[in-house]
């Protein structure tokens, strides 16, 4: 059951390995309190860089599960450094004071899972790194509405990009929806709607299939366009 621990052949519980974290930061001292955060919350940091090339030589070599790219240090340049890294098959989480603008939205689009402001918790910034690690999406919450904007926007400006309406969603495939373009993670929307984790990723596999879009992101841009201006004439329209 969703859950429950990874069971050995002989009836013991099976650890789950730790993710394993690639640190992208050009100042030691930043690297350093990283470190300590991420080793204190049992997260494996396994590598750490200063530049660039450096970092995409260790993912290569050290086979992160994340990496953690220090968006602010980089600047124009971020998204030519999560394309490469991503090649390598590591998922990349943006740390910076960035705002939504072109710097945040060009590295998203070149394959970055998520965002997270440099004044975020210890507590939050595993937990971000922990869902970027399983795979999902994470964007501040602060710049979540603008962000999806500008990526709207710059999708809009290329159409082999533009996500195509496949069909509908049901009333429960629409609210898991919803709460993927707040930036709830799986786990958080699974507490909110009193389900188990694998019913929210099935309930998100299959709206993702349905509205014909590639991932979260996709997801929280139609939401934002289209889901939640319905919901609201529904509202209207039901005397809510």
């Amino acid at each position: 059951m969703d859950g429950e621990p990874d069971v050995g052949p002989a009836g013991d519980a099976v650890a789950a390995a730790p993710v394993r974290v690639l640190i992208c930061d050009d100042s030691e001292v930043l690297r350093q309190g990283l470190r300590t955060v991420l080793r204190s919350a049992d997260l494996a940091v396994v590598a750490e860089a200063s530049g660039p090339a450096e970092a995409v030589r260790l993912a290569a070599s050290t086979h992160p599960d994340v990496a953690l790219v220090d968006l602010d240090a980089h600047g124009p340049a971020t998204h030519e450094l999560v394309r490469a890294l991503t090649a390598t098959g590591v998922r990349v989480l943006l740390l910076g004071e960035a705002t939504a603008g072109s710097d945040l939205v060009d590295a998203l689009r070149a394959g970055a899972r998520g965002y997270v402001h440099s004044t975020v918790s210890p507590q939050r910034l595993v937990e971000a790194m922990s869902s970027v690690a399983r795979g999902e999406t994470v964007l501040d919450a602060a710049i979540t509405g603008e962000l999806l904007h500008r990526l709207d926007d710059s999708r809009r400006q290329d159409a082999s990009e533009a996500p195509s309406v496949a069909g509908p969603l049901t009333a429960r495939q629409r609210a898991v929806s919803e709460l993927v373009a707040e930036g709830l993670t799986n786990a958080e929307i699974a507490t909110r709607l009193q389900v188990s984790r694998a019913t929210v990723k099935g309930h998100i596999t299959v709206a993702l299939r349905r509205l014909g879009l590639r991932d979260r992101t996709q997801l929280a841009i139609y939401v934002h366009r289209a889901i939640q201006p319905d919901g609201e004439r529904d509202a209207r329209s039901s005397g809510g």
